[in-house]
């Protein structure tokens, strides 16, 4: 099976929440998201994106399932890899794409609260979200993700 990486590296990025059916937000937003965020044991930057190191244990390995599932509809523009280590090792979640997918991920991961602060401090991030606690709240910090991403680029370009 071929993909047509053109079209791929064209894709706008910028998060579309909208794209997540409705009656499977807030399941998300509360439950998935929280739940998965806060059990990640390390962040390491790759060149053209992140990975997350994971717990191998099969309850993680669902709200992985389930966050991804959800993932690749409004953040069509990453590129998803799990990979599961041999011998019951920690599973790594690997986002990556084209240019400036790296940089949004970094906006969207420091506008978390969800992580542990000592994983974002050791990866040299620096939280500044808000605390989502609903859809709503979720919404609004997207669409902030999405104009700060705009912003960068905007000035990247001068």
């Amino acid at each position: 099976m071929s993909t047509d990486t053109t079209a791929l590296d064209q894709l706008p990025i910028a998060c579309d929440a909208s794209a997540v059916p409705a009656d499977q937000q807030e399941y998300w937003v509360k439950e998935i998201v929280p739940k998965l965020y806060s059990q990640v044991q390390e962040i390491q930057e790759l060149p053209n994106g992140y990975a997350w190191r994971l717990p191998s244990a099969p309850q993680i390995l669902l709200l992985l399932a389930e966050d991804l599932n959800m993932e690749r509809l409004c953040c069509p523009f990453v590129h998803y890899t799990l990979e599961i280590e041999r011998n019951r090792g920690p599973f790594w979640l690997r986002m990556t794409g084209g240019e400036g997918v790296k940089e949004f991920l970094r906006i969207a991961f420091e506008a978390s609260t969800y992580f542990n602060p000592q994983v974002v401090k050791a990866a040299g991030l620096h939280v500044s979200g808000p605390q989502i606690d609903s859809v709503a709240t979720a919404h609004e910090a997207i669409d902030k993700i999405n104009e700060r991403f705009a912003e960068t680029v905007k000035s990247n370009k001068r």
